[in-house]
C-alpha cells in the first residue's frame, strides 16, 4: 500500500472518530437536558385556597402554604423555593390549591389588603347600580349611561311618550357583579381566569357628586352603552317616542344613511 493511500485511510479514521465523539457529546447533552427538565425540585405550593390580601403567615399556620416538589420543566418563572421568602407578605391575587407560588403572588406592600377600596381612583367613590344587562362590559371599560325620561306633565304628554337620555358619558367601570378584573389562579396549567360576572350589577368609579346623580336616577331603567377609550363626550339630546313620532328604524333608516341620530327633544325631555 502506497504512503498516499495510508494517509487517506488514517485521515478517514480520524475524521470518523471525531464525528463519533461529537455525536456522543450531543446525545449526552440532550440526555442531560431531559434529565434536568424532569428533575423534581422543591417549591412552595398552595395546599388550600388563599384569598387576596390574606397573609402568608396565616396560610402557613393553617397548612395552606407548604413545600412541595414539581418537575423543573413545569415551574413558572420566579417560583419560590422557601416559605421564608413570603413570610410577612400578603397575597396579591386569589390562589387555588395546587398552585405553585411565584414572587409576584405575594407582596409586602400596604396596598394588597383585601379591601376593594384600593381599586378606586383617588378622590372618587364607587357606586353600584342595577342595569338592564351588562352585555360585553368588563371592568376597566368606559360606558355612557342611559336612563328613561318622560316630558313634564305640563306638556300634556306624560302618559303618551317615553324616551331615553344620557345621565353621564364616558364613565369608568370599576366592577361587573363582584368581578374587579383580578385574576384567580388555576392550579392545573398555571393560567389565570376571572370570576364570572353578574348580569345586572355594575360598579362605577366616579366623583362623589356624580354618584349622587347616578343614584337618584337608579330607578329609571338604566342601560349601558359601551364606548371606546378615545370616545369624546358631546351633547346628545334626549329622544322621545310618542304616537306621532316613530323611531328612525321604522322608516327603514340605518345609522349611516345621513339621517340625524336623534330627534329634537320635546319640552322637558331631559328632566
Amino acid at each position: 500500500m502506497s504512503s498516499r493511500r495510508t494517509l487517506i485511510l488514517v485521515g478517514a479514521i480520524v475524521v470518523g472518530a471525531i464525528a463519533a465523539l461529537m455525536i456522543l457529546q450531543y446525545v449526552g447533552s440532550v440526555e442531560d437536558k431531559a434529565a434536568n427538565d424532569t428533575q423534581l425540585v422543591q417549591v412552595v405550593v398552595a395546599a388550600g385556597d388563599i384569598h387576596k390580601g390574606e397573609t402568608a403567615d396565616a396560610a402557613i399556620s393553617t397548612g395552606r402554604l407548604e413545600l412541595g416538589r414539581r418537575r423543573r420543566v413545569d415551574l413558572p418563572v420566579n417560583a419560590i423555593s422557601r416559605v421564608e421568602d413570603v413570610m410577612g407578605q400578603s397575597a396579591t391575587i386569589n390562589l387555588a390549591a395546587g398552585q405553585v407560588i411565584t414572587a409576584a403572588m405575594f407582596s409586602g406592600g400596604s396596598d394588597t389588603s383585601g379591601s376593594s377600596s384600593n381599586e378606586i381612583s383617588p378622590g372618587n367613590v364607587a357606586v353600584t347600580v342595577s342595569v338592564g344587562n351588562t352585555g360585553l362590559v368588563s371592568p376597566g371599560d368606559y360606558v355612557n349611561i342611559l336612563a328613561d325620561v318622560v316630558p313634564d306633565a305640563s306638556g300634556g304628554t306624560a302618559s303618551a311618550a317615553v324616551g331615553s337620555a344620557y345621565v353621564f358619558q364616558k364613565v369608568k367601570v370599576l366592577a361587573v357583579g363582584t368581578n374587579l378584573g383580578t385574576p384567580t389562579a388555576a392550579p392545573a396549567d398555571g393560567t389565570a381566569t376571572t370570576a364570572p360576572a353578574a348580569s345586572d350589577q355594575v360598579t362605577l368609579d366616579v366623583p362623589p357628586e356624580a354618584a349622587a346623580v347616578i343614584a337618584a336616577n337608579a330607578a329609571r331603567n338604566l342601560r349601558l352603552v359601551l364606548v371606546r377609550p378615545d370616545y369624546q363626550p358631546r351633547p346628545i339630546p334626549a329622544y322621545l317616542v310618542s304616537p306621532d313620532r316613530s323611531l328612525p328604524g321604522t322608516d327603514g333608516h340605518t345609522p349611516y344613511d345621513g339621517r340625524p341620530a336623534t330627534a329634537a327633544p320635546t319640552a322637558g325631555a331631559g328632566r
